[in-house]
C-alpha cells in the first residue's frame, strides 16, 4: 500500500508556471511537511489497510523537506503545498518526491546546471525561477546550492521564501555573499521573524502572512493597524479569493527591495 520512490530511479522534474505564477516563472518542487506531519492517501480501503498492518497509508516514503517550520502549517488550511500533495497526489507525489531525493543526494544542482543550460539555448529561456514553490530550506549545503547556482546563471532571478533564517544566517556569517539575482523573501508569520529581521533591517524582502480576514483571527490591535497599513499581494483578495493577478505581472518578490509585503490567509 505504499509507493517507493527510489533514488536510483529519480528524474529532475521542473515546472513551466502555473496559475499562481504566471507561465514564464519556472518553478521546482519537492515534499513538504515531515516525519510528524505526512500526507496520508485517501483511498477507500486506506483505514481497513491502517487496521491490518497498523500502518499509515502514505502517498509518498519520502520525508518532508519542512521539518521544524512545519509544525504551524500543515494541520491547517495556510499550508497550499500540503494540502495540494493530498488532493492531487496523481500528479504531485511521483515528481516531488524524485525532485527531493535528488536534492538530498546532493545531484540536483548538477542536474539543474545542465538543464538550465540546456533550455538558454532554446527561444523559450528561462528568465526568472522560483525556489520551493512547495518546500523548504533544509540546509546550508542546500543554501550554497542555490546561491551557486544563481551566481552560474546571472541572466535568471531566482527567488524564494523561506522560515529557516538559521541557515541564512550560518552563510552570512561564513563570509559568502549572496548573489546579485538571488532574492531571499523571509516569510514571517506571528512575529517569528522579528529576532532574524532586527539583526538584518532591511537586508532581506518580508513576506508576511495577515489573518485579519478570518473572522475569528487572534491578532493583537497594533498588529491589526501596522497590517492594514502594508501593501498586499496582489494575487489574495482580502475575502482570500485568488484574483488574477499572477507573480510575473508583480515581480514584487522578484526584486530585492529590503520592503514587506504582506498577503492574506487564503
Amino acid at each position: 500500500m505504499r509507493t517507493i520512490y527510489d533514488f536510483n530511479e529519480a528524474g529532475l522534474h521542473l515546472s513551466h508556471g502555473n496559475d499562481k505564477l504566471g507561465r514564464t516563472i519556472w518553478n521546482i518542487n519537492f515534499v513538504p511537511g515531515n516525519e510528524e506531519h505526512r500526507p496520508t492517501m485517501k483511498v477507500h480501503d486506506s483505514e481497513d489497510y491502517k487496521k491490518l498492518t497498523g500502518e499509515e497509508v502514505y502517498i509518498t516514503n519520502v520525508v518532508g523537506t519542512c521539518s521544524k517550520h512545519c509544525s504551524q502549517c500543515a494541520n491547517s488550511a495556510a499550508c497550499y503545498a500540503f494540502h495540494s500533495l493530498v488532493q492531487h497526489h496523481n500528479r504531485c507525489a511521483k515528481a516531488w518526491s524524485e525532485n527531493t531525493l535528488l536534492l538530498r543526494s546532493g545531484k540536483l544542482f548538477e542536474e539543474l546546471d545542465k538543464a538550465i543550460t540546456l533550455q538558454q539555448t532554446k527561444k523559450d529561456k528561462i528568465a526568472k525561477f522560483r525556489i520551493n514553490t512547495s518546500g523548504e530550506l533544509e540546509n546550508i549545503e542546500q543554501l550554497n546550492g542555490w546561491n551557486d547556482l544563481a551566481i552560474k546563471h546571472p541572466e535568471i532571478i531566482f527567488s524564494i521564501y523561506t522560515k529557516n533564517y538559521e541557515v541564512i544566517e550560518e552563510l552570512l556569517n561564513s563570509g559568502k555573499t549572496l548573489a546579485d539575482n538571488f532574492v531571499i523573501n523571509i516569510s514571517q508569520w506571528n512575529h517569528e521573524a522579528d529576532e532574524f529581521l532586527a539583526k538584518y533591517p532591511g537586508q532581506f524582502n518580508v513576506f508576511e502572512y495577515d489573518g485579519t480576514n478570518r473572522r475569528n483571527h487572534n491578532f493583537l490591535d497594533e498588529d491589526v493597524e501596522r497590517l492594514s497599513k502594508l501593501v498586499h499581494c496582489p494575487a489574495v483578495l482580502k475575502s482570500g479569493v485568488r484574483s488574477k493577478v499572477t507573480c510575473d505581472q508583480c515581480m514584487r518578490c522578484y526584486k530585492k527591495t529590503g520592503k514587506i509585503t504582506a498577503v492574506f490567509a487564503h
